[in-house]
């Protein structure tokens, strides 16, 4: 029995995908992860909570850099359509890069005035060009995606992860002060990678271009910026609200331990949910049209799976978490292990959920994943807002997060499963 089940999986296309994706981003995840201990001793929680501002804002304006359209990439079945979809997007693209460092160079306004966060006369003009290098990954990222070339997308991760983690320790010798080093590091990675992606991307069959079919592509996918773009703007604002939050209301020290806490979890758990998630959203738009039931149980298994798999070992982390920090990253970093410890059952459900969290957008359910967006944004903010307001601090808004998330990820897989039953 044992012996015909790995067979049918060594025969699947979506385990031999996944195994391609998986493996990349393992590489990827061990090298960051692994380089952690090193970062934690060279750079402050000042320098990580920076850093965490960084990411949150780079975050938030990386899903409307292109207005959403490149997730119809891999949906459109026509090879001259998609071509134009992936042009489309990078224009979208160089059109906010061109305008983000105008406004900044002309007012000096950037994105850390959001925040109230006082940082360099450099770190905007890097956010900047670290957003345009994540935005070309992303794009072609999904064009990787369509074309099954699910080994681009390892080696991209495997080229980010390794200039990243190298650069940030050569930049910590240089002693530099904001967290530049944490960024610079990070945004050569994102340079790097997203230059790979562009180069296999100018070796395809290319197709004459044609303002015309832009605008027949324009038009076609337009619940994607309508819809699709305030959805994903709304969820990653409650992904990355608490970081920025915690940074205008306690200060860069203390959110640099919950940065730590997201940054040392978030990475393993992104390495498993951004392979599965991608090859999920490829095997997905495949079968939404042509095989509804395989895509169900496609749904069901890989949820159950994973459940099965992470259960055991979540449970364990959640009792030996600060006692994981302390001796992982020293004793000025046991508090982010406290953070950890309340963050697992969101952690828990981030790996069961997220893998396949796009389902509404494969099955043309924007309108409810904006509602559910909705939602979730409202109920952190609000959330937030009166814990302030009571001035309960910073243990009991990290708890309050934890449970809010866990809550909305089980909503949205009942939502998921009911799009797919109509």
């Amino acid at each position: 029995m044992r012996k015909k089940i790995v067979k049918h999986y060594k025969k699947s296309v979506f385990f031999q995908n996944l195994t391609k994706v998986f493996t990349g981003n393992v590489f990827a995840q061990l090298i960051l992860v692994g380089i952690s201990p090193l970062l934690t001793r060279v750079y402050s929680p000042s320098d990580f909570g920076v850093y965490g501002g960084y990411a949150s804002l780079l975050g938030i304006f990386l899903v409307i850099s292109s207005c959403a359209y490149e997730k119809a990439i891999p949906i459109e079945k026509k090879s001259v359509q998609s071509y134009h979809l992936i042009l489309l997007c990078l224009l979208i693209s160089t059109l906010f890069f061109i305008l983000g460092i105008g406004i900044y160079l002309t007012v000096g306004w950037s994105v850390f005035n959001l925040i109230n966060l006082s940082v360099s006369f450099w770190l905007p003009i890097l956010f900047s060009i670290g957003l345009y290098a994540a935005s070309i990954q992303q794009i072609l990222n999904y064009w990787s995606i369509k074309k099954n070339e699910f080994s681009d997308l390892s080696f991209s991760k495997i080229y980010q992860s390794s200039v990243n983690v190298s650069m940030q320790l050569f930049f910590s010798k240089l002693t530099l002060s904001d967290g530049i080093g944490l960024v610079g590091g990070d945004l050569l990675g994102r340079v790097v990678a997203s230059l790979y992606l562009m180069s296999r991307f100018a070796k395809s069959k290319k197709s004459k271009f044609s303002w015309k079919i832009m605008g027949n592509q324009i038009m076609k996918y337009r619940k994607f910026p309508l819809l699709g773009t305030p959805s994903l703007l709304l969820n990653n604002l409650s992904l990355q609200l608490p970081t920025l939050i915690f940074i205008s209301y306690f200060g860069s020290e203390l959110s640099g331990q919950f940065s730590l806490a997201q940054r040392t979890i978030g990475m393993p758990i992104s390495m498993i949910t951004l392979s599965l998630g991608q090859v999920f959203y490829g095997n997905a738009s495949s079968l939404v049209e042509t095989n509804r039931p395989k895509l169900v149980q496609n749904y069901f298994k890989l949820t159950m799976h994973l459940t099965m798999i992470f259960l055991i070992p979540m449970i364990l982390f959640m009792f030996f978490a600060p006692h994981l920090f302390l001796f992982l990253f020293g004793s000025n970093w046991i508090l982010a292990g406290k953070f950890a410890r309340m963050l697992t059952p969101m952690f828990f459900s981030q790996i069961i959920v997220i893998p396949i969290s796009q389902i509404l957008y494969i099955t043309n359910n924007q309108l409810v994943q904006l509602i559910w967006d909705s939602t979730r944004f409202l109920l952190v903010v609000v959330g937030f807002m009166l814990l302030k307001w009571f001035d309960l601090g910073i243990e009991v808004s990290v708890l309050f997060y934890s449970i809010s998330m866990t809550f909305s990820y089980v909503l949205l897989y009942l939502l998921g499963i009911k799009s797919l039953q109509k």
